[in-house]
């Protein structure tokens, strides 16, 4: 298995005992030597499944002392979201907050976004175009779909901001999965999404915070009204 989804898996299973409360806030997490001894795997996979937390806002380093988990986090309320897989107006909930935090989040990205994060969004960008005309690979659409507004989220530096949409990944892409199963009018109009997404990049590439949200704000609505009846 790659080393970038061996450190997601790991990852994954560690925020869960998390969720679950198996590790308590607050709480020191294994040396990196005895989580690679766990799972099986090089520090190099351990280290980057320790990042991934980090971004998510769940641990925190300190320096000389091992991992921690934040005594802020509570990932109890977002591992109890669910998606009525029978009922897309039930994405109405899932819209409603992504309206709230993903344009303020564009907005943050144009005034803080380093080259890193602006080469992350041009490689989601990139994916997308793609597999722009080839419907049987639209599943790697929707992980760049979701990689993009990760990229975006992660330029806040804002780790709480990071932790809500992170933790909201199952949900998404539930519902990213579901809508191109329900609506094949979008994948007929890809072209269209990522000429938004390009628009969105393209104002936090910029610096134009406020275009950035408006563009965020605009791609959300456009999308929403696709998925959600009497939207």
């Amino acid at each position: 298995m790659k080393k970038e989804k061996m450190a997601h898996r790991i990852a994954a299973e560690i925020l869960e005992q998390i969720v679950e409360g198996d590790i308590k806030p607050g709480q020191k997490l294994p040396t990196e030597k005895k989580l690679c001894e766990k799972y099986g795997v090089s520090r190099a996979s351990i280290r980057e499944a320790l990042s991934e937390l980090k971004a998510q806002g769940a641990v925190t380093s300190k320096q000389g002392g091992g991992t921690y988990v934040e005594q802020a986090f509570h990932g109890e309320f977002f591992h109890q979201v669910m998606v009525d897989e029978s009922n897309l107006a039930s994405f109405r909930y899932l819209f409603e907050m992504r309206k709230i935090l993903e344009p303020e989040a564009a907005m943050l990205a144009a005034e803080r976004r380093t080259e890193k994060e602006l080469d992350e969004m041009r490689a989601a960008l990139e994916l997308m175009k793609e597999v722009e005309v080839d419907s049987v690979e639209s599943h790697k659409g929707r992980n760049a779909d979701f990689a993009f507004h990760l990229a975006v989220m992660k330029a806040t530096h804002n780790p709480v901001m990071i932790q809500t949409f992170a933790n909201l990944d199952t949900v998404y892409k539930k519902a990213l999965a579901l809508s191109f199963e329900e609506k094949q009018d979008l994948l007929r109009n890809k072209q269209i999404i990522y000429k938004e997404h390009e628009k969105i990049y393209e104002a936090i590439q910029a610096g134009e915070a406020e275009l950035a949200r408006l563009q965020c704000l605009i791609h959300l609505r456009n999308v929403e009204k696709k998925l959600t009846p009497d939207s």
